[in-house]
């Protein structure tokens, strides 16, 4: 009887050791499973980059010819530790670019050059290894979490 406890606990012993690195590795390439995970390759600090879909919140801060600034007032749980700085983030030609005068009205189509310093806005993209990239910038919609 002896013999078997101690085969069994060898053997739960080597299937934990064996699942230790499959959990560490997380689910995938996101890290944490879910859309706007972390994950990715390292930024210098010892921190994981942040990788996945974003979506910001925030104030147009600057604008450069391939660039958004937008300082962070909310976000998903990928932006959450960029609250109360800004990102800049890359604008692509497939970048879209809407307005909206109120919650409630249709969103109209606007050109980068319309973007203004001071706009409130959205922002919805993808980040990987730390290039933050806009698919959407949505401009003028009531945003009752900017200051």
């Amino acid at each position: 009887m002896k013999k078997i406890g101690i085969a069994l606990l060898v053997l739960v012993l080597a299937l934990a050791l064996a699942a230790a690195p499959v959990a560490a590795a997380g689910s995938g390439p996101g890290g944490s499973g879910g859309t706007g995970g972390s994950g990715g390759t390292g930024n210098g600090n010892g921190q994981q980059a942040p990788r996945g879909t974003f979506a910001i919140t925030g104030t147009i801060t600057a604008i450069g010819p391939n660039t958004v600034t937008v300082q962070v007032y909310r976000g998903n749980t990928l932006v959450q530790p960029y609250l109360g700085t800004p990102v800049t983030v890359t604008v692509t030609a497939s970048t879209r670019y809407l307005f909206k005068s109120s919650t409630t009205a249709t969103a109209t189509a606007i050109t980068f050059a319309d973007l203004r310093v001071g706009n409130p806005v959205s922002v919805n993209g993808t980040v990987a290894n730390n290039v933050w990239t806009a698919s959407r910038i949505t401009v003028g919609a009531s945003l009752s979490c900017l200051p």
